[in-house]
């Protein structure tokens, strides 16, 4: 079905939505809308999104590794747009996007009508979910980062940012992806609205850039002046990347390497782990200490230095002398049993783990934090470096 009414939109005419009676006589011909660098982006985007969405919401913690890297595509992505927005060819600019109040809703009432004006970019409502859909997958970056950096002290932000901070970004980041789910929910409502009611083809447009209409398009810009716009897109895209990388090299904050005593890896390593300090508080390991004679039923008492030796150790990288997420969720929280294993946030973050899994020959027991944690030593516990055993060592 063809349209009668039909619109160009240009920096001209863009606040009054002229209608241009004149092209109703010009056939329909291909025209060059989107060019290629934008058609990339939109289809690299699709696949991250795609990709984030389903480690963050379905995968285990465990594909947290997974779900960083696509932030980081996505944040790529993002930044190369966003400079393409304003040095790219005349549609991906954002100063063509139709964008104000009264488009909208004319827009979205000429659709109810069954009598929506053709644009040969964005149409009001479209151009507005770019937006929205930019500056949500901004912030959902942008949190990521600093949850990243605050909670699993690693990526570019870790240096600087504390696990209060990283915790109370987790919300915004949880939000913001919320709002992306919808607007990338409306975003497809309105493409499949577009391509079976009106018969507008918008996802072969996006394929191949052309776009058969009868509206005149503006002046297509030198391919001297595109050229310089898309290197100079992608060398901000290629500085601000390499700029993250430098700064994920960084010593996170709150967090340090330790060199266990021999006598501590020895000694305590020899019934079970020798477990990171920050698993403890101050108080818990002296208590722990000074009861050696009745360790959880058996005497596992030690001679003078090494007792001293042990707890100057424990006590100067107790869970208070460092800003990690396990050292706050759980080294943090004493319980009258001294176990980590009663705490409600360890028994939180296992009450998925099968009981079969601890009975496992590799594992043994609840205690064996590395069987599973390949980091537990370090005492940074990643979520991405947890890696279930499926079965006994042969």
């Amino acid at each position: 079905m063809r349209y009668p009414c039909f619109a160009v939109v240009n920096e001209t005419a863009q606040a009054e939505n002229v209608m241009d009676n004149s092209l109703h006589t010009k056939p329909a011909q291909a025209t060059m809308i989107w060019d290629l660098p934008l058609r990339l982006f939109h289809w690299s985007m699709v696949g991250v999104v795609t990709v984030a969405g389903v480690t963050g919401f379905l995968a285990p913690d465990s594909w947290l590794d997974i779900h960083i890297k696509a932030g980081y595509a996505l944040g790529g992505l993002l930044v190369f747009r966003l400079t393409w927005g304003f040095f790219g060819s005349h549609f991906s600019k954002f100063r063509s996007f139709p964008l104000s109040g009264k488009g909208v809703v004319t827009h979205l009432f000429q659709v109810i009508r069954n009598k929506p004006l053709e644009y040969l970019g964005h149409n009001p409502v479209g151009a507005l979910m770019i937006v929205v859909l930019l500056v949500s997958l901004a912030l959902l970056v942008i949190t990521g980062l600093v949850v990243a950096g605050g909670q699993e002290k690693m990526g570019p932000l870790a240096f600087l940012t504390s696990y209060r901070v990283g915790h109370f970004a987790e919300d915004i980041h949880e939000a913001a992806a919320w709002v992306v789910v919808w607007a990338v929910v409306v975003h497809v409502f309105g493409v499949v609205v577009e391509t079976r009611i009106f018969h507008h083809p918008v996802i072969l447009a996006m394929i191949t850039g052309r776009k058969a209409t009868t509206l005149k398009g503006p002046t297509r810009e030198g391919w001297l002046k595109l050229t310089g716009g898309l290197i100079l897109s992608l060398g901000v895209t290629a500085a601000i990347v390499a700029g993250g990388a430098a700064l994920a090299k960084k010593s996170p904050s709150g967090w340090r390497s330790l060199a266990y005593p021999k006598v501590y890896s020895s000694e305590c390593g020899d019934c079970h782990d020798a477990y990171h300090p920050s698993l403890r508080s101050a108080a818990a390991w002296q208590a722990i200490m000074t009861g050696l004679s009745d360790h959880y039923g058996e005497d596992a008492s030690l001679g003078k230095n090494a007792t001293d030796s042990i707890g100057a150790f424990l006590e100067a990288n107790h869970a208070g002398t460092f800003d990690t997420e396990v050292a706050h969720r759980i080294g943090r929280k004493d319980t009258a049993s001294l176990r980590l294993t009663d705490t409600r946030r360890w028994k939180k973050w296992h009450r998925e783990v099968d009981d079969s899994v601890f009975r496992l020959r590799v594992v043994g027991s609840k205690v064996n934090c590395t069987a599973c944690h390949t980091d537990a030593l370090s005492g940074r516990f990643d979520d991405a470096k947890i890696h279930l055993p499926t079965g006994d060592k042969k």
